[in-house]
């Protein structure tokens, strides 16, 4: 037993040093990172709103580093030659110094992202931390982050696991669509992860549209009645 409790902790902190490990060397104790991992893109859909001409993602970036009480400078550069999405076209990249407040743990990095109405398919912008003055990227699996454009309806984050069994049910885009028309509603994040609403209004969205589908039976896409999972 003694024997494999001492391998469980050599593999804990064998696995922690691996992922610290590329953070060392360098003389700098200040480094900044996307808090998303590069795998998970972030989606703009210009289908929520067709009068829509123009938005903002916002990035949200972590620092690893000291608080201090100035203003430090970073620096994100735009990968032209792992994006399909273009500059001037769909998206312009923000102007001037992007900053990290003074006393302040996080920063974030605006696109301004471009209905382009000739838009076919989905298209990538990929952004990369880049050395400055003050911070030197982190984490190699967050140095990077992917933005997608695409004027066709995706299944927005929000619309989660909690959402497949306790809230609205199963996605579809039909659904998405008549929920999006009968509620004038498009987005239920809650405020816990980042969004505008508190849980009793989604919950009530959510009810007002079930008691709106019992009235107004639909079909789904697949041929079944439209339904919600949410109870009450």
């Amino acid at each position: 037993m003694k024997i494999l409790y001492v391998m469980i902790l050599v593999l804990f902190f064998g696995l922690f040093s691996c992922s610290e490990a590329e953070l060392k060397g360098y003389a700098s104790d200040d480094y900044i990172q996307f808090y998303k991992s590069a795998v998970d893109s972030t989606v703009f859909s210009f289908a929520y709103d067709e009068t829509l001409e123009s938005g903002v993602v916002s990035l949200k970036l972590n620092l690893i580093s000291p608080v201090v009480d100035r203003e430090r400078a970073y620096t994100v550069n735009f990968l032209e030659s792992e994006s399909s999405a273009k500059v001037g076209v769909d998206f312009e990249l923000p102007t001037g110094d992007q900053k990290v407040l003074a006393n302040d743990s996080i920063a974030w990095f605006e696109v301004n992202v471009k209905r382009n109405k000739n838009l076919q398919k989905a298209v990538t912008a990929v952004f990369e931390i880049g050395e400055s003055a003050d911070f030197r990227p982190g984490m190699v699996s967050n140095r990077k982050a992917r933005v997608v454009i695409t004027n066709e309806l995706t299944c927005p984050e929000w619309w989660n696991e909690w959402h497949e069994q306790n809230g609205l049910g199963k996605y579809s885009d039909l659904k998405y669509r008549t929920f999006m028309r009968e509620m004038k509603v498009h987005d239920l994040t809650l405020i816990a992860d980042g969004g505008e609403m508190d849980y009793s209004t989604m919950r009530a969205y959510v009810l007002k549209f079930k008691y709106w589908l019992q009235d107004n039976p639909t079909p789904d896409e697949d041929g079944s009645t439209m339904s919600v999972a949410m109870r009450g």
